[in-house]
Order: structure tokens, then C-alpha cells, then sequence
């Protein structure tokens, strides 16, 4: 089963694309801000139509995992060097004509959101090498990044993962695997749809919480879900064609349940067989349903001299905007 769409804008479709950013830009601001979103959708329209069906397709597949459109307008030169850290890239506006085509390619799809955990609550986040995080399992590492769903611990995690290739002049490969793929017995896939398992927050949310809030009420229930995790299933919905939410690093099956660990191992040996390299190289978008794939990144060498890998990376909801705006609170910890 194919599970990767792929489209390759044309050279109109790529002016249309970048003329309509720059009139939401004119209007909106920046997207960094969440005072962009609001409106948003009117700009939406301006996107050329086989674009926009392209992104339907996606939506309304019911096999597909992942989009990648390559061919976006991207300037590396303008957007400056790879920054050092996600510190020193919040307050930049260096990058905006390229995060306007990435917010409005995500907001075809659903709601745009972002945690107020990571990067201050920036909507459009920047994945990054840094030399103090090489060994973490986040964007910012450089060892292998294990595959995940992303925020896979939290009931309001996105739909859609959203990520534009600014630059990555080494080809490392973002990884994939698709639910779809998974070879399980069907002892295997029963344990796995029951509330057998945890999954605890990926470190990222508490260490940049402790480093600006440290007294918060949001990192307090951080630490609750942490400490004290809800048991979920991992696949889930209809069992003839489930979702799946599982983060390899951070998930266990319950203490002393023997036949759960037994489906995790089966599950995580299927997803290790299953993932496939992606490429997001300069100007290219990869969309992740984030329902029915993991995802995660090849190890890399990093330089840290202006011109390592740089993503930008944005959560979308899959809902509308008034049924997101209904939901955020889940989003809040």
C-alpha cells in the first residue's frame, strides 16, 4: 500500500502559493504570533486550487500517512544562517514568507495550535541542532531520534505535523512508519486496543518549562502526567482500520502485565521493520498524519556553523477553527 503522497508544485503553483503568503503576511502579521490565525481562513481561497486539492486528497484519504510537496519557495540566503538555538531563532523575522506558505499549506488541513511548553508557544517552531542537546531524544539532538507520535501522551495532541525544509545540505532523513504497515497478530492487536499502557511526556515539554516557569501550574500538572500517567491503548477507533499513538522511548506496558509487554515488543519490532526514509530537503513540506504514522530522524553529524539542517515544524488540530477553539483548553496541560 502506498501511504506517501507526493506533488511537485509547478512553477505557477509555487508563485501562487508565495503570492498568496505575502498578502496574508500584509494583512495578519507575523506567524509566529497566534493573532495570524485569526482570519486566516479568508486568505486560504488564494491558494491556487490543485494545491489545495492535492491537500483534500490527503485529508480524505483513508490510507494515506503522509504528504510531501516539494517546490515551495524557500530562500536560504534571506533566511540567514542555522541558528544555534531555538532561543536565539524566537524573535526573528527573517523566515516569515516562508512560514506564511507553511501556515497556510496547515491551515488547509485544520486548526493551527501550539503548546505553551515548547518555544514559548511559537506557532511555527524551529527544529534545530544544538550542541548542548546532541544526546536528547528531541528536535534538537542529533543522535537518532526514535520514532514517535508526536506528543503521543496527550489527549490533545495534533492531527497533523507540519514540517518545511529551510535547509539540509546533508539529506538527513526524517523516518517514517505507517500503521498500515504493521504485521500483528491478532492476539497482538487485541492487547493492543486495551488501556494496557503509558505513555509519559517526551522530556522537551518539562526541561523548557522548568528553564522559564518553574514554579507554573502547567509544569506541576506536567510532572502529574508524568509521575502519575492515564493507562491508554495504542491502537484505537475502528478496529478493522485503527489509529495508532505510541512514542518509543516513553511507553510501557502496565507493571507486571506480561502479555501487554509482549504486543509492545511485537508492535515496536513491526514499526522498526516498517519505517522508510524521507527526505525534507530546501523547500519541500512533509505532512505527517499524525493518527497513522510515527515518525522520527536518522542520526547526523552536526557542524554548528551556520548551514546544519533546519526545519520549521507546526501542529495542526484537523478540526475546524471553531471546534479547535473549543478544544484548546485540553491543550493547556
Amino acid at each position: 500500500m502506498d501511504v506517501v503522497l507526493g506533488h511537485l508544485l509547478s512553477t505557477e503553483e509555487a508563485d501562487g502559493l508565495c503570492a498568496a503568503a505575502r498578502t496574508a503576511l500584509a494583512a495578519q502579521g507575523l506567524p509566529a504570533n497566534p493573532s495570524f490565525y485569526e482570519g486566516l481562513e479568508e486568505y486560504v481561497p488564494r491558494i491556487p486550487e490543485s494545491i489545495r486539492a492535492v491537500l483534500r486528497q490527503f485529508r480524505e484519504s483513508p490510507s494515506l500517512c503522509a504528504l510531501r510537496i516539494s517546490g515551495v519557495r524557500v530562500d536560504p540566503e534571506r533566511c540567514g544562517p542555522t541558528p544555534l538555538s531555538w532561543q536565539e531563532a524566537l524573535d526573528t523575522s527573517r523566515q516569515d514568507l516562508e512560514e506564511a506558505q507553511l501556515a497556510l499549506l496547515a491551515s488547509c488541513l485544520g486548526e493551527v495550535f501550539a503548546w505553551p511548553t515548547i518555544q514559548r508557544g511559537r506557532m511555527v517552531q524551529n527544529l534545530i541542532p544544538v550542541e548542548s542537546d546532541r544526546e536528547e531524544q528531541s528536535g534538537h539532538g542529533s543522535v537518532t531520534l526514535e520514532w514517535h507520535t508526536e506528543d503521543g501522551f496527550h489527549q490533545g495532541r495534533c492531527r497533523y505535523l507540519a514540517l518545511l525544509g529551510i535547509r539540509n545540505p546533508d539529506q538527513v532523513p526524517t523516518t517514517l512508519g505507517s500503521v498500515h504497515d504493521l504485521r500483528l497478530a491478532e492476539r497482538h492487536r487485541s492487547v493492543l486496543g486495551e488501556r494496557r499502557f503509558l505513555i509519559r511526556p517526551d522530556l522537551e515539554h518539562l526541561r523548557q518549562l522548568a528553564e522559564f516557569a518553574p514554579g507554573s501550574e502547567i509544569l506541576r500538572r506536567a510532572h502529574e502526567m508524568n509521575e502519575n500517567p492515564d493507562p491508554v491503548a495504542l491502537l484505537f477507533g475502528d478496529p478493522e482500520a485503527p489509529y495508532l499513538r505510541i512514542d518509543g522511548p516513553y511507553t510501557t506496558a502496565l507493571l507486571g502485565d506480561d502479555e501487554a509487554a509482549e504486543a509492545l515488543a511485537a508492535i515496536v519490532d513491526e514499526l522498526n521493520r516498517a519505517q522508510r526514509d524521507v527526505v525534507v530537503g530546501e523547500g519541500d513540506v512533509l505532512i505527517v498524519d499524525n493518527y497513522r504514522a510515527v515518525h522520527g530522524r536518522r542520526a547526523f553529524r552536526p557542524r554548528f556553523d551556520g548551514t546544519d539542517r533546519w526545519l520549521k515544524r507546526m501542529s495542526v488540530a484537523g478540526t475546524s477553527p471553531a471546534e479547535a477553539r473549543a478544544e484548546m483548553s485540553a491543550r493547556a496541560f
